[in-house]
């Protein structure tokens, strides 16, 4: 599809003249419009009009009047005009001309390639201006559509410069703290800072990502009209090429309730598994009074088992609840380390776990030295944790493998059953709390625990700063990994 030609005007009172140019023009390619007056020049031009070449000296109105006149209607104010004169040709004439807002002048007669070479030059220019507008346009519809949507944003939003100076602020965040408020634009992050001091934690994170221009992660305890609120919130830096930061997006979100609700149920369930343990405590000592004693029939000896075993899961769990409680209010299990053998307390783990499954392999495999500072108690706990898992997960008929190894810089345990494996969308969820495995469980039906086991044990290895991984296949079996630096 080839373009429109361009739409010349051209305006001479003198005809012989005018057709010299017009004849030009048309063998250029160009569509050309005459006109013998200023007036008459002045009715021709449109918005379609791309170029006027225009005689200086015209009968009616001089060519600079008419020159002027055509920057100042809207609806022309973008034509070209090129000034082609004969008459004033002296330097003040094109100084003033220009001046008058023509866009070139020639003085007549003028070489034919000259005055088409002009053209193209003049019309070339007009292009570019045209697309730049287009793109300007463009670039303040995408600027007025930005702020429009992080103005409206349910979520409260503030953009800082790259020296920290707030440069814009949306209704949601003016209106989250009210008169409480310290965003202002123009404001520096110190100025805020003394006017709020609760802000200082939010300022230094913001202050990190203009320094290093990575994303920052926090929460902040805040004031405002509804009284306090905690808000999680987002420091997105934008980084040119050079690596400078140049601005900083902060988003937050009010998680006030959230973390209430979540910290109601951390206490209550910390309260509730530390009451629980008087009246479990006395159930246990005295169903073991009653054995003790003896003379009991075949049944009443059945129903004392049955309450000793079933008191022993109700301890479990509530150590377990107590240790979730204490793990997230209290920022992780805590950890009291000594001098030890750590292979000493997995072969305490695995004789238990034989002596509970007395129907089940469990083969034990140790290698290298276990010596260091851990907290043997607790790593007994974590193991018994992994070991308890692969015996509930696997087939009867079926050995669980422990191997622990230690080496110059840590030590290594892994707990390894040919179970069926773990469904794949439940791998990168399997240490997360309250989560229980949905594979069959050919050792006791449907689980009886909380789903706090891996949670905790993963707690614990952190405590030790070392980590725990798991991998699953058909073909493998199910094996947890974990490291342990020394």
């Amino acid at each position: 599809m080839t373009s429109k030609p361009a739409v010349i005007l051209n305006v001479n009172d003198d005809v012989a003249s005018r057709y010299v140019t017009s004849r030009v023009l048309g063998l250029a390619g160009f569509r050309v419009v005459e006109a013998s007056s200023g007036n008459e020049a002045l009715a021709l031009a449109d918005e379609l009009t791309d170029l006027v070449i225009l005689d200086v000296r015209l009968p009616d109105i001089s060519g600079l009047e008419v020159c002027r006149r055509l920057k100042a209607a809207p609806r022309t104010q973008n034509v070209l005009v090129l000034h082609l004169s004969a008459q004033a040709v002296g330097p003040g004439d094109r100084a003033q001309g220009l001046e008058h807002g023509a866009d070139g002048y020639l003085v007549a007669p003028v070489d034919p390639q000259e005055l088409v070479a002009q053209v193209h030059a003049l019309l070339r220019l007009r292009k570019a201006e045209r697309e730049v507008q287009a793109l300007s346009r463009e670039v303040e519809h995408q600027r007025r559509l930005l702020e429009l949507a992080i103005s409206s944003a349910a979520e409260p939003i503030a953009l800082y410069d790259g020296a920290g100076r707030v440069i814009y602020v949306n209704q949601a965040l003016c209106a989250a703290r009210g008169s409480h408020g310290v965003h202002g634009v123009g404001k520096t992050l110190a100025q805020m800072a003394a006017e709020d001091p609760s802000m200082e934690p939010y300022i230094r994170l913001v202050e990190v990502a203009l320094r290093t221009g990575q994303v920052q992660r926090g929460g902040i305890n805040v004031s405002s009209d509804r009284g306090p609120r905690h808000y999680a919130f987002v420091v997105s830096p934008a980084v040119a090429p050079d690596g400078r930061v140049m601005a900083v997006m902060a988003s937050s979100r009010d998680v006030t309730e959230e973390r209430s609700a979540e910290e109601f149920r951390e206490q209550f369930i910390g309260m509730l598994g530390h009451d629980l343990r008087n009246p479990l405590n006395a159930l246990s000592i005295s169903a073991q009074q009653l054995q003790r004693r003896g003379g009991l029939d075949e049944r009443q000896a059945s129903l004392t088992a049955r309450i000793l075993t079933s008191a022993e899961r109700m301890d479990r769990m509530i150590r377990q609840l107590l240790d979730f409680a204490r793990a997230r209010l209290g920022g992780g299990i805590p950890v009291m380390r000594a001098p030890g053998d750590l292979f000493d307390a997995v072969r305490r783990t695995v004789e238990e776990l034989r002596a509970s499954h007395p129907g089940r392999e469990v083969r034990l495999e140790v290698r290298g030295d276990g010596r260091g500072d851990w907290d043997a108690d607790r790593l007994e706990q974590a193991l018994g944790n992994l070991l308890a898992n692969a015996l509930k997960y696997s087939p009867p008929d079926t050995a669980v493998h422990v191997h622990a190894e230690g080496g110059p810089r840590g030590a290594v345990l892994r707990v390894h059953n040919q179970g069926a494996p773990i469904p794949a969308e439940e791998l990168p969820h399997v240490f997360s709390a309250w989560r229980r495995g949905k594979r069959a469980r050919p050792e006791g039906g449907s689980g009886s625990g909380l789903g706090l086991g891996l949670y905790i044990t993963h707690q614990i290895v952190r405590g030790h700063g070392g980590d725990v991984e798991v991998a699953s296949s058909a073909p493998g079996g199910t094996t947890f990994t974990v490291h342990l630096p020394r």
